[in-house]
């Protein structure tokens, strides 16, 4: 027992102080994530998953309404791709601009990978899209993970970690998680509503997404110059 201690104390101590090592170790666990839950919906556990996805869209279907669908259909934008791109530009010149040039590089990273993450699983996956339960346009990319979630997490709480860890008031701090962490609820469940994606795809996003994003920002020292 305390040899294994002290092989535990030495690779927190590695890793504490290897901040690539934890960024790759992240990516890998991400991926593994993914694997691992396209095991489940693709494979044994298909049939599972695929009662679990039939009921939960069940019961949101029977939700449906013209203030819900006109909620979710304005927040499904703040995932999108051109809206992520849109607010990750100005993060970036931002830092650019006031020369939080580690900060900026932490952020890019975060954005390369979950990028890899979320084009890599659709690609061999190859989960075909369930049929929309609203008007809504096709969309020709796979259904798992879903990318509005995946990106939106990765995107909104990189942005709020990088911020909230250079503030010092608490109150603010919790109303920056609070509002992000309900957009990125909203962003996904908003997939599901409209039914261009599974609960399980949704699911996938965000623990990928949570695992990337951790590994990024624990290499964020804080710093107020960044």
């Amino acid at each position: 027992m305390p040899a294994f201690c002290y092989s535990m104390h030495r690779l927190k101590t590695f890793l504490r102080r290897s901040p690539a090592v934890r960024i790759l170790l992240g990516f890998i666990l991400a991926a593994a994530a993914l694997a691992l839950l396209d095991w489940l919906v693709m494979g044994p556990g298909r049939s599972l998953t695929a009662s679990f996805d039939g009921s939960i869209r069940s019961s949101i279907r029977q939700m449906h309404s013209p203030l819900w669908s006109s909620l979710f259909l304005n927040t499904t934008k703040l995932g999108s791709t051109i809206y992520l791109a849109v607010i990750g530009s100005v993060a970036g010149l931002l830092l650019i601009g006031y020369r939080f040039y580690r900060i900026f590089g932490l952020f890019v990273v975060a954005m390369v990978g979950q990028s890899i993450l979320h084009n890599g699983a659709k690609f061999l996956v190859a989960r075909p899209r369930p049929a929309a339960m609203l008007n809504y346009p096709a969309i020709e990319s796979f259904s798992f993970p879903s990318g509005h979630a995946l990106s939106s997490l990765c995107v909104y709480a990189t942005l709020a970690w990088l911020a909230t860890n250079r503030l010092e008031n608490p109150a603010i701090k919790a109303v920056i998680w609070i509002a992000t962490l309900t957009i990125v609820f909203l962003i996904g469940i908003s997939r599901v509503y409209i039914g261009i994606h599974y609960p399980t795809d949704v699911l996938a996003g965000w623990l990928a997404a949570a695992i990337w994003t951790a590994a990024v920002v624990s290499c964020d020292k804080g710093s107020v110059r960044g």
